[in-house]
Parts: C-alpha cells; structure tokens; sequence
C-alpha cells in the first residue's frame, strides 16, 4: 500500500530561523517548492523533499501524539561533531540491542529532531 516517508510538514512562526537550522545543522537542502498562496519553503534529501514548512502566524498546537522526527546519519560521529562544532545542545544514546545510535536535539519550534546512525 505504501512505499516510503513522503514529508513532515511543520507550521512555523519562525521561517527563516527554521530554514536556517534544517539546513545548517542538520544538512537538508532548501529546494523547489510549488507557487502556494501562501509563504514556506520545502527542504531536500537529495530529490526528496522531506520537510514542508508553512510560515503561520501563531503555529499550529500538536496535539502531543507525534514525538520525533528522525534523519539517517551514516556518519554519526561527525553529525556529532558538526553539533558541538555549532554549539546546539543535543543529548545521544546507545539504541539498546545494538540498533545503533541516537542523538536527539530541538528544532527552533521546539520540535524533536533525532538523528539515528550505526553502532559505534
């Protein structure tokens, strides 16, 4: 029924500051984006636009079920180390079993980002 993620859409009163932590921090690209009426920008993993966001004066309250969102980062030391390098405070943990590993940081919304990569 389905084949993949498509997108997460954020509603942000913080456009530009958002732009500037999904691409600075965690690396998307900023990309084409269809003529809505109404301001936003979508941001790339290569081809994919995985993050839309829709500049909303007061932003949308989530209703508290969606806890993460979470990017592949094959290079998990160095997503570390491009954290430390830019000062944003994160927290990481071992994923129990040996799944890998997780680093958790907050978007300028307050948002959960999780980066997950390999078993170090």
């Amino acid at each position: 029924m389905v084949t993949g993620l498509n997108h997460a859409n954020i509603s942000t009163a913080k456009l530009q500051e958002t732009i500037d932590f999904f691409v600075g921090v965690i690396g998307l690209k900023l990309g084409p984006r269809p003529d809505f009426p109404f301001a936003g920008a979508w941001l790339y993993i290569a081809d994919q636009a995985v993050i839309h966001l829709v500049e909303r004066p007061q932003p949308r309250v989530p209703d508290g079920a969606l806890d993460h969102i979470s990017f592949t980062a094959p290079d998990f030391d160095a997503a570390l180390a491009r954290l430390d390098q830019l000062g944003v405070p994160y927290r990481w943990s071992h994923i129990p079993s040996g799944f890998g590993r997780q680093c958790f940081v907050k978007d300028p919304n307050g948002i959960t980002i999780e980066l997950t990569g390999p078993a170090g």
